[in-house]
């Protein structure tokens, strides 16, 4: 009978892992949880390939326990398996794996959150918007983000106001006019992503299809209706918090 590792199952399911987890890394930003399915994956494509399928006499044997001793610590943190004195590999149960799954996630989790909490007193927010009954603001300054503010325009791409930000909200319709702007907070929004690339700009509108091939759609950071859920402008802070923080 064949040993797990050369398990054609094992071979297959490894592949799934590590093809998935590299999906999933880059859709989340290189977060643990991933990293950690691609680490268990690669470390079973590994022993699948270099672990000599027979052990015709003792030292084979010898060497095959040798083998899996040195991935032994990689598998152990894993929580995917352990290794017997008799050099078989031994999996631990479904619900074990699950088990330290969710406390990786829980750990990543609480984490990201004090990485966040860490930089609500440094990142600054602004709205550029001249709609004064625009309450995001208000609701983003109760959760904790200090330094938010709102202007209704500027005069200047050098307004220390857009230099003072890190994170900059504009709205595409009623702003840029001191600028004489022909397309208003899309060319505001571009003007300022060409000078500040590193600012995160955010476009958001009540009228999504307005201009819609202007350069700004493309170039800008992320796009929201105008209408979204507080939480969406909020989860766009968070995301963009963190990227400051990983630079």
């Amino acid at each position: 009978m064949k040993s797990f590792i050369h398990n054609i199952f094992t071979l297959i399911i490894s592949l799934i892992g590590l093809i998935g987890g590299l999906f999933w890394c880059i859709q989340s930003n290189w977060e643990y949880e991933p990293l950690i399915l691609i680490l268990v994956s690669a470390s079973q494509l590994i022993l699948y390939f270099t672990i000599p399928k027979d052990n015709p006499n003792e030292d084979s044997s010898k060497n095959l326990k040798q083998s899996f001793a040195s991935v032994n610590n990689i598998s152990n943190s894993s929580g995917v398996s352990t290794i017997t004195n008799n050099g078989n590999l031994q999996i631990n149960s479904i619900s074990n794996q699950k088990e330290i799954v969710n406390r990786e996630m829980q750990k990543s989790t609480e984490d990201k959150n004090l990485i966040i909490d860490s930089k609500k007193n440094k990142i600054s927010i602004l709205f550029i918007d001249d709609d004064k009954n625009f309450n995001i603001v208000k609701i983003l300054k109760d959760s904790g983000w200090k330094n938010t503010k709102t202007i209704v325009d500027v005069k200047t791409l050098d307004d220390q106001n857009i230099k003072n930000s890190e994170i900059i909200f504009v709205d595409i319709n009623g702003v840029g006019k001191l600028l004489s702007l022909p397309n208003e907070g899309l060319d505001l929004a571009l003007m300022i992503k060409q000078k500040y690339n590193e600012k995160k700009v955010i476009i958001y509108s009540a009228n999504s299809m307005n201009n819609a091939f202007h350069e700004a759609w493309s170039l800008t950071d992320s796009r929201l209706a105008k209408n979204a859920l507080p939480y969406q402008f909020q989860h766009l802070v968070e995301k963009f918090s963190l990227e400051f923080y990983n630079n």
